[in-house]
């Protein structure tokens, strides 16, 4: 075998089989890691193995940071700040300069599937019971669904938006865990199909959901209402409308109440457990805070206490385009130049809209050079700055699902009248004066193309720096329109190179077009 091979599969054998105690590596805190090749023989180990798995989400190459912040910075929301040299190659779409997680998902996705063979053969005094049994499957399956499906959408296009000429599949779906050197020299797996990827996180999904138990006030701990949240946006960016509708129905009808008022929301953020979550990555203790350089915080706001510019925090080295201020009804003062907070420092917020989202934005502190409009999403709320936990659901998201899902042209479940209905649940939720607008009026009015575009504008406004608009213009085949410059959806710079470790690794693994 080619000695290149062998090495690659040494690596990914060596990372693979344990959980790492290196604390700067995987942002984990080492008491809670176990090798999970060889020591899942008790309940404690079982469950140390699922928590490690729910920690490799907290890496900032995950939802520490990347799969929130990319998002913003590759499309039309985000705009770097050069404060410290962090998003600018992104915010300018440049080559190379995208997702990088390849490695910390297929890491995730060897200890789910370790773990996931461990448990039928725990033998355990007492034994174990069908329900901790499904317990334990229903989060293992919840979270490689949900680790799959960040991989498809971030290294293949999104199914019915392909470009043919470039399209190379989907990512290779791994089912069994790595064990030997053996088994990793042997196994050089080819991209799979993006429907095959599909087809087990909705396997893995539907699996969970029949095994999970209700929400709770944990949402960091996987649940039904996760799993058939996650597959109502697994079903949207499939085009399957009809599973997404009849997901986001399921949540809807158990969780809808926790949708926030207008009066609730800005707290609701303030909150250490966001109300609307219907699952989150936690950050909790001290081991796991990202810090001054990588956190959310540091990366969206200087600013430490909301309200307070008096104290500098992180750098905000990415801030809201001019675009979004406008959607989410910030009018800024201009600068004696004529120009906007886009090019330069902002000097004031002359105005702002009813919409109480947009609360969650203001100017930042001069400590790192010009002061900007920042989102103040992600202060730190669990006893230290920079340590927030991370939406990955919420609720908010199950009626604009099923709004899209009701109001796409060639739907089989087309219904613009109770699409209508859902956007005016939100509408009415985030603008204090919505039911005396004239917008309330208007949205009456909207049909077609006109209906499906306000809903997308506020999936916009409501999911601002949470990590959806890059993912909801690809999967909509949409450009990113932005200065300096747009990218077309027809660019190959959408996607991502896959790492060279990997093609250096496997002769089977085709790299995306352009790289």
């Amino acid at each position: 075998m080619n000695i290149k091979y062998k090495l690659s599969s040494i690596a990914l054998l060596a990372a693979a089989l344990t959980f790492s105690s290196c604390e700067k590596a995987l942002e984990v805190d080492p008491r809670q890691s176990v090798d999970i090749a060889t020591a899942l023989n008790s309940r404690e180990n079982v469950n140390a193995a699922i928590t490690g798995v729910y920690s490799r989400l907290k890496s900032a190459r995950v939802y520490g940071r990347d799969m929130i912040a990319l998002p913003e910075a590759l499309s039309d929301n985000g705009r770097a700040t050069n404060r410290s040299g962090r998003f600018v190659n992104e915010s300018n779409n440049q080559p190379n300069a995208h997702f990088i997680h390849w490695q910390n998902y297929y890491y995730a996705i060897n200890d789910i599937n370790l773990a996931l063979e461990a448990i039928p053969n725990l033998n355990v005094t007492p034994a174990v019971t069908d329900a901790e049994k499904a317990t334990w499957e229903g989060q293992l399956q919840f979270l490689r669904a949900l680790c799959y499906f960040d991989l498809v959408r971030s290294y293949a296009y999104d199914p019915g938006t392909a470009i043919s000429s470039q399209d190379k599949g989907g990512v290779p779906l791994l089912l069994n865990g790595v064990k030997t050197l053996e088994d990793a020299v042997l196994r050089l797996p080819a991209r799979s199909s993006v429907a095959d990827v599909y087809k087990q996180v909705y396997a893995d999904l539907q699996a969970a959901e029949a095994k999970l138990g209700n929400l709770t006030t944990t949402p960091s701990i996987a649940s039904k209402q996760a799993a058939q949240g996650l597959l109502a946006r697994v079903a949207l960016y499939n085009k399957d409308y009809a599973t997404a509708k009849e997901y986001a129905d399921k949540v809807i009808a158990t969780h809808g109440s926790r949708l926030l008022t207008a009066g609730g929301y800005v707290n609701g953020w303030r909150n250490r457990v966001n109300p609307e979550s219907l699952f989150e990555v936690a950050f909790t203790i001290n081991a796991e805070n990202i810090g001054v350089n990588e956190s959310l915080q540091t990366s969206f706001t200087t600013i430490v206490i909301a309200g307070n510019r008096s104290q500098t925090g992180g750098f905000g080295d990415l801030v809201p385009t001019e675009a979004l201020l406008t959607d989410l009804g910030i009018v800024m003062t201009k600068t004696a130049t004529g120009a906007s907070t886009s090019g330069t420092a902002a000097v004031a917020i002359a105005s702002r809209s009813t919409d109480v989202r947009n609360l969650l934005y203001e100017i930042g502190t001069a400590g790192r050079g010009a002061a900007f409009v920042e989102t103040t999403k992600f202060l730190g709320k669990n006893g230290s700055i920079n340590l927030d936990n991370v939406p990955v659901l919420r609720i908010s998201d199950m009626f604009l699902i099923r709004a899209e899902a009701l109001s796409t042209p060639g739907s089989p479940v087309l219904d613009e009248a109770a699409a209508r209905l859902d956007l005016k649940k939100i509408k009415e939720n985030r603008y204090t004066d919505y039911g005396a607008s004239t917008a309330a009026v208007s949205d009456l009015l909207l049909s077609g193309q006109d209906l499906l575009n306000e809903i997308i504008r506020q999936r916009r406004i409501e999911f601002a720096f949470e990590g959806h608009r890059f993912f909801d213009l690809k999967r909509l085949g949409r450009d990113i329109v932005k200065s300096p410059a747009t990218l077309p959806f027809s660019d190959y710079k959408i996607l991502p190179s896959l790492p060279v470790r990997e093609l250096d690794g496997n002769p089977n693994l085709v790299n995306n077009t352009g790289y």
